[in-house]
Parts: C-alpha cells; structure tokens; sequence
C-alpha cells in the first residue's frame, strides 16, 4: 500500500528555486513538503561528493555526445556552482511583462552579493584581469555570494561544494524552512503530477526503500530542474515540455604560468561581459578541480596530461556561451543536444580572445590548450509565454514551475540569482502579503 501525505504546497526539487519558494511559503505559514530525488550528502567540497550527486557521476551526456552537468541532491546544482550572483540581461523578461527588480535586489540581500577582496581572488587571477584590460577589454571584479571571511582562497573547491560553508546555496533555505515546519524528504522520485478535472491535486512518487509515495497537496510546485521538471510534465500529459533547450554551453582555454598561481583560486571572481551584446558571450577565469581537469586533458589530447603536475600555476578562461534553442528532453530521460555551427563559432572566438589574454598575463603560449565544450544549467525546457504563463502556471490549474525550465531564452551567465527572483516573485502570486497583496488586481500576460 502506498504512503500518503498531504501539503498546502508540494515543491518537487531542492535548487535555488525550490529551496527559496520553500523558504517563503513556510515563513507565510503554509505547510510545505519538498521532495529531492538526490541524497542529503552534507561531506562536501571534494570529488567524492561531486561523484555521488551528479547525474551519472558526471558523464552525463546527450544522444550525440555533449556531456551537461546535473546535481541530484538537496539543494540542487546550487551546491557545486562557482558562486557567481549576475542579474538576466535586459528584456529577457521584461519582454513578457515581468519586472523582477525588486526580486532582484531583495535575493542580492539574502545572498550577501559582493566582490571579494584581492587578497582572496589571488595574484594569478588578478594578473588575468589586469591583462584583459591592458588588451583593451573592460575587465571587472564579477559579484559573488561567498563569504570572504569563511573563503579558503588558496584552496578552493567551490564546484566541489563548500566545506568552509563560505558560499551560499538553497541549503541555508532548506535548513530554515525545515526549522520551521517544512518537511524535506530526500531519495523521492516523483513519478507524475495528479491531475483530476484539469487540476492538480498532488503528485505520485517513488522513495527509496520504502516505495510509492502519494502526496495530496492544494498546489504542487515543479522545481526539478531543466532536465527533470519537463520529464514530469510529459509523464503528467503536458507532452510538449522538453522542446528545445539552452544549456549555455562553455568550454575552457588553459594556460601554464611560470611563477603565478591560480588552479586553487576561487573561480569566476572576474570576468568581462563585452562580448555579451555583439557575440553571445562572458569571459572568466575557471579552472575545473584537479582531478576534473586530469580528465579534460586526457579527452582534449592525451599529452596534455603531462601538464597536470603543475596545475597550481594552471591559468584557465572559460567562455560561457549564448546558445540556441535546440535539442529534446525524452520521457525517458535520454536527451539530444548538440552545439549549432553558430554555437561553436561563438565558443571558437571566445577561446581566441582568452588565449591572447593569457599569453599577455604571462602563459606560454605553447602550453596552451582549449577543454572540449560541455554544458551547464540546462533550461528553457517550459518557457514562460509558450507553455507557462507570467505567473508560472501550466494549463493545468495550481501546477506551477520555478527552475531554470521557465526562462525563455538562453543567459549565457549564472542563474541562481535569476532563480531566486522568480521564486519570490512566484511566493507573492501565491501567498501575497503586505505591498505584493495590493498589486494582484493587476493582471499581467496570461498564456498564449
């Protein structure tokens, strides 16, 4: 017999949004129940977690070959992000009718957005920035959620996890909430969501040794993900989900420096957006972890491993990016994605001005190489003005969506801030409560 709970709101998936519309439904007094498909895995910071909690230990991959990173745990891919805070560029949303400004502004609060101090991006990074700007770029100190007072700078595993507890993640929401009333069950696969006469009443789940979970809830949250939430839809007969896809594909340009390091330095401290407008992409220094990168090297050209042993002193560029909306997300899971010629010519100049910029910074330029293209924080699978409308609703009444899934066209930048926004955005639709209660008489565009 299957066991049954019930819920004001079922939010399915731990991440950025998830764990935020948790936070703010829970602190509004609702009963909430968050179901992860992952572990609640708290050792982290080394390759042994990022093994565990990645889908397929990391070699995820589409039908053709391109490898997109997943995190299956409690709170999501926001655990082994580089802890960048980048608001969406202009008109994304506002094309929609969707002002998430004070959403913004109120998740840069939350997350405790700024830049770190010099002493803690390092000498290795700071001479790439410096570098940038000699070659006529507008290179800047990029935003961050981490502490600098808990960041181990010289050792950084941020794409690892935080072991220093120094970079924010849906975990710190997850906790609150739970301290509040929120109940958090990890190991649960959500099968479908419960649909009777056009709405959604709850969903229908496997957990892990126990088995099938049924759960009744006024309104049920999708927060799966980009890969996850369109699998559920499909399976709950919304069979369009999944439809073209961004994954913001990024391929890194490494580099060996004689004296300077940077392969332990805390990634994405810096960067420059000027590409961004004309060609679709940023720059900023990343370096996968050690190990991570013994891999790339092995997959780019075998000989390049040699260089492995000098990975402090390695000097890495990644280029994030725009790509275009492409692909299919299967009811099985299985997925095709592969980069357009337009995608990988981005990518191609992009890794030509990062390699200009690390011979300046000092690299040998024989030294240099270019990490094959991957992507990361795939979305845009239920986009907002096709399958969902500006409050994030389906066609099916009181099922909604918060994750990287609703955004309708590729960033090119880091999405947690996004996420975070829309999530708060999504807990005044719901739940309003002083202004946002006096701007519901105010409808916005609806599905089309």
């Amino acid at each position: 017999m299957a066991e049954r709970k019930k819920a004001d709101y079922v939010v399915v998936g731990s991440g950025a949004g998830g764990g935020t519309i948790t936070h703010e439904l829970t602190k509004r007094g609702r009963k909430v129940l968050v179901l992860e498909r992952g572990p609640d895995i708290r050792w982290v910071g080394n390759h042994a977690f990022a093994i565990a909690v990645l889908d397929k230990h990391g070699f995820l991959t589409s039908k053709e070959g391109m490898g997109v990173a997943r995190a299956l745990c409690t709170g999501g891919s926001s655990v082994v992000t580089c802890g960048t805070s980048s608001r969406p560029p202009k008109g994304v949303f506002e094309k929609h009718g969707i002002d998430l400004t004070p959403y913004l502004e109120e998740g840069e609060k939350q997350l405790g957005v700024t830049t770190l101090p010099d002493d803690v991006i390092g000498e290795g990074v700071l001479a790439l920035l410096e570098a940038g700007n000699r070659l006529g770029m507008n290179w800047v100190k990029l935003q961050k959620f981490i502490d600098p007072a808990k960041c181990e700078p010289r050792f950084c595993n941020c794409m690892l996890g935080c072991a220093k507890g120094a970079k924010w993640t849906s975990r710190v929401l997850l906790d609150e909430a739970a301290s509040m009333g929120a109940e958090v069950l990890p190991n649960v696969k959500v099968e479908e969501v419960i649909v009777q006469q056009g709405e959604a009443t709850g969903v229908r789940a496997w957990r892990k040794g126990r088995g099938e979970l049924v759960v009744e809830a006024d309104r049920v949250i999708l927060a799966a993900g980009g890969m996850g939430t369109p699998v559920i839809l499909q399976k709950s007969g919304l069979y369009e989900a999944g439809t073209g896809f961004f994954c913001d594909p990024l391929a890194f340009t490494i580099g060996y420096h004689p004296r300077l390091k940077a392969g332990f330095a805390p990634p994405m401290t810096v960067g420059t957006f000027d590409f961004w407008d004309s060609d679709g992409f940023l720059l900023s220094p990343v370096v996968d972890p050690w190990i991570s990168l013994a891999l790339e090297a092995l997959k780019a050209k075998p000989s390049r491993i040699l260089y492995w042993p000098q990975y402090p002193r390695t000097m890495g560029i990644m280029t994030k990016a725009k790509d275009e909306l492409a692909g299919r997300i299967s009811i099985d899971e299985t997925f095709s994605k592969q980069l357009t010629h337009r995608d990988q010519s981005v990518l191609d100049k992009g890794g030509s001005i990062a390699r200009k910029v690390l011979i300046e910074a000092g690299c040998d330029p024989t030294t240099i190489w270019t990490t094959k293209a991957r992507g990361a924080h795939p979305g845009g699978t239920v986009r907002i003005g096709e399958m969902l409308d500006t409050d994030l609703q389906t066609e099916i009444k009181g099922l909604y969506v918060c994750d990287a899934s609703v955004i309708p066209d590729s960033l090119a930048a880091p999405v947690v801030l996004t996420l975070v926004a829309l999530a708060k955005r999504l807990a005044d639709h719901l739940e309003p409560t002083g202004a946002s209660a006096g701007n519901q008489g105010h409808k916005e565009k609806t599905l089309r």
